[in-house]
């Protein structure tokens, strides 16, 4: 990178008198109380280089800190103040409410609640760090998904899968609590006006039985925070009426011996067409799984199928490995393609539509 300094520095950046660059970001007027600053400065480094180099550092920790002082509950915040102002000691006794009446500690405690009301600090705040009692935070649906998801992310694969639902979620709760409801109305405040909205809101853009699903995340997660915090109040998302759930006439069924027989005789006059299905019928595979399939995905010797699902097809692409029968094995006309044909190459060819349709045709 060169030391050449551009006409217009980034976004934040300035450069001092004496050469220098810093950062300086000026603090949101909500948060100023919080912060206890309007502008937060930073030294990015003495060239053009090191500033550049030090710049994304510390713009990523000056948006967590405005964010995360932005969902920072009262209790939290006091006893970061706490910690910062009077040491550790302090607020662990604070945190186990052993402060002792009438002692010194209690006369700092006093003492530093009296600067933050000079500050026009939280009044909430004020008078958790002034009495040295915090009070438990206010249970909301954004909490109980919070904690949801951290009980249920123990381990990288189920941390992303549940991240992703429990994100979804969040966008649909806002579009119909909005984002005040989401985060500050206790849990005890959630109706069940509340949830039905919520449902309604779901079916306008999904499935019923997606819905059903999303709502059944949303249920669970309630009845986590009920078990983990001695609740006794109800679970409004149970037994949610749901029209269009379960089984329909659209749903993938178990094929008959009726079908099967049929399907056997419309298949068996084209080799292509007859592998496909006897792959299809005798592993349960996807037709993702089985039209991607390639020479090196096929084991002779093991007699299995290594199936990847295409991108195309499935949300979460998925690797495994299907035993098969010896009868799904031998009709295959990719049984003997290994020799005359790579291992990258497709087993099945592509088939013209109208050549398709006319395998088809007796069914």
């Amino acid at each position: 990178m060169s030391d050449d300094v551009p006409l217009r520095l980034p976004r934040y950046v300035f450069r001092r008198s004496n050469g220098s660059f810093r950062y300086k970001r000026n603090v949101p007027e909500r948060l100023r109380p919080l912060i206890g600053k309007a502008t937060l400065y930073r030294q990015l480094g003495d060239s053009y280089r090191e500033a550049m180099q030090a710049l994304p550092l510390v713009h990523a920790r000056i948006e967590a800190l405005l964010n995360d002082e932005a969902d920072k509950s009262a209790r939290e915040r006091s006893l970061e103040i706490i910690r910062g102002a009077l040491g550790d000691e302090v607020a662990e006794m604070v945190l186990a409410e052993t402060v002792p009446e009438y002692s010194p500690i209690e006369d700092a405690l006093n003492e530093l609640g009296k600067d933050l009301h000079k500050q026009k600090m939280p009044t909430e705040v004020v008078q958790q760090v002034y009495t040295g009692k915090l009070k438990p935070d206010v249970l909301t649906l954004a909490m109980t998904l919070d904690q949801y998801e951290a009980y249920k992310s123990d381990s990288p694969r189920a941390a992303k899968e549940i991240g992703q639902r429990v994100e979804r979620l969040r966008t649909d709760m806002k579009s119909v609590f909005d984002k005040q409801k989401l985060k500050y109305t206790p849990l005890t405040d959630i109706t069940r006006q509340d949830a039905n909205d919520l449902r309604d809101h779901l079916l306008s853009r999904v499935s019923a039985n997606s819905a059903v699903r999303m709502l059944g995340v949303v249920r669970t997660a309630i009845n986590h925070v009920i078990v983990e915090h001695s609740l006794t109040i109800p679970n409004v998302f149970t037994n949610l009426k749901i029209k269009g759930a379960g089984a329909t006439k659209h749903d993938r069924l178990p094929l008959s011996d009726d079908q099967v027989v049929t399907l056997e005789t419309a298949f068996s006059s084209n080799d292509t067409a007859w592998a496909l299905y006897v792959t299809l019928r005798d592993t349960g595979s996807r037709v993702s799984e089985v039209s991607g399939l390639r020479v090196k995905d096929c084991d002779l010797e093991q007699q299995c199928l290594h199936l990847v699902a295409t991108l195309g097809e499935a949300l979460r692409p998925t690797t495994r490995s299907v035993l098969c029968h010896s009868r799904t094995l031998l009709p295959q006309p990719w049984q003997s393609w290994p020799k005359v044909r790579t291992r990258r190459h497709p087993c099945f060819q592509t088939m013209p539509r109208t050549e398709a349709l006319t395998v088809v045709q007796p069914c």
